[in-house]
C-alpha cells in the first residue's frame, strides 16, 4: 500500500482523513468521563467498551508492526492506547469494588490472556507475509 508515500496522495490523504476520524471517536467518552470525574463516581457505566477498544487498538499496533510502512497505523492506534488506558484508569479510580474487580478480570482476560495468546500463535505457527495474513 502507498502508506505515506507521496506518489500515492489519494491513499494518503484518505489514510490521514482515517485517523482524524478515528482521533475523534476515541475523543467521544470525553463527555462521559468528564460526568465521572465530576461526580467521583462511575454513575452505573460499565468499562467494557475501553477495554475492548484498548485491546483493539493493541490488535492494529501489531498488525501494522507486521505488516511495515503502516506509520498512521500506528500513531493512531498508539494514541488509542494512551486515550483508553487513561479512560480505564480514570473508571478504575471512581468505580465500585466490584466494578473494579470485573474490570481488572477482562482486562487481564483479554488484554493479556487472549491478546497474548494471539501473538503467540502468530509467532508460533506462520512467519513472513503468512503472520499478516493469519492476523489480518
Amino acid at each position: 500500500m502507498g502508506g505515506l508515500s507521496l506518489e500515492h496522495p489519494w491513499a494518503f490523504a484518505f489514510g490521514l482523513l482515517g485517523n482524524v476520524i478515528s482521533f475523534m471517536t476515541y475523543l467521544a467518552p470525553l463527555p462521559t468521563f468528564y460526568r465521572i470525574y465530576r461526580s467521583k463516581s462511575t454513575q452505573g457505566f460499565q468499562s467494557v467498551p475501553y477495554v475492548v477498544a484498548l485491546f483493539s487498538a493493541m490488535l492494529w499496533i501489531y498488525y501494522a508492526l507486521l505488516k511495515s510502512d503502516e506509520l498512521l497505523l500506528i500513531t493512531i492506534n498508539s494514541a488509542g492506547c494512551i486515550i483508553e488506558t487513561i479512560y480505564i484508569v480514570m473508571y478504575l479510580a471512581y468505580a465500585p469494588k466490584q466494578a473494579k474487580i470485573f474490570t481488572a478480570k477482562i482486562l487481564l482476560l483479554l488484554n493479556v490472556g487472549v491478546f497474548g495468546l494471539i501473538l503467540l500463535l502468530t509467532l508460533l505457527l506462520a512467519g513472513g507475509e503468512k503472520r499478516v495474513v493469519m492476523l489480518g
